[in-house]
């Protein structure tokens, strides 16, 4: 039931009220009372308060009127110092495979091409050989491996 921007929630309104229930109200059925309103006004709308606390004019709205307090936790820093590493790798990753590119252009090996296949070409006997072997050995050895396998278990 997330809404839209475009909904009837009145932001000022939500915020006003997520600050009269909050801990800092020390008359407790005032609070209950102001959250009363608040879960109404948002079921009015047809969302959730989660949905409506993740809008952004309602946080804009939440913080303009309860100017909270946040902190960065040592864990915190420790990610975005490791986003930052990890967006490092990949601009160096990416400029690597464009200069890896440019090479194989350059060097324009005959059997390699930087362009995928158009055709098909067709297949020697030598080659379909190699493959049929190549395939063969490959169910051999999964074969072998499930027979081990059964062994374990027996």
């Amino acid at each position: 039931m997330p809404g839209n921007a475009n909904d009837g929630l009145n932001a000022e309104r939500f915020a006003a009220l997520w600050a009269g229930c909050d801990a800092g109200n020390a008359n407790e059925a005032e609070a209950l009372s102001k959250f009363r309103l608040l879960r109404r006004m948002v079921i009015a709308e047809n969302l959730r308060i989660v949905d409506a606390m993740g809008r952004a004019d309602v946080m804009r709205a939440l913080d303009a009127q309860l100017k909270p307090v946040r902190e960065e936790s040592l864990e915190l820093k420790a990610a975005f110092l490791q986003v930052a590493q990890l967006a490092e790798l990949a601009n160096k990753r990416q400029e690597l495979i464009v200069e890896l590119q440019q090479e194989l252009v350059a060097v324009s090996c005959p059997g390699i091409s930087s362009q995928p296949a158009r055709r098909a070409q067709p297949v020697s006997s030598g080659e379909l050989v190699n493959g049929g072997l190549v395939a063969a050995l490959a169910i051999i050895a999964a074969l072998l491996m499930l027979a081990a396998l059964f062994q374990m278990f027996q």
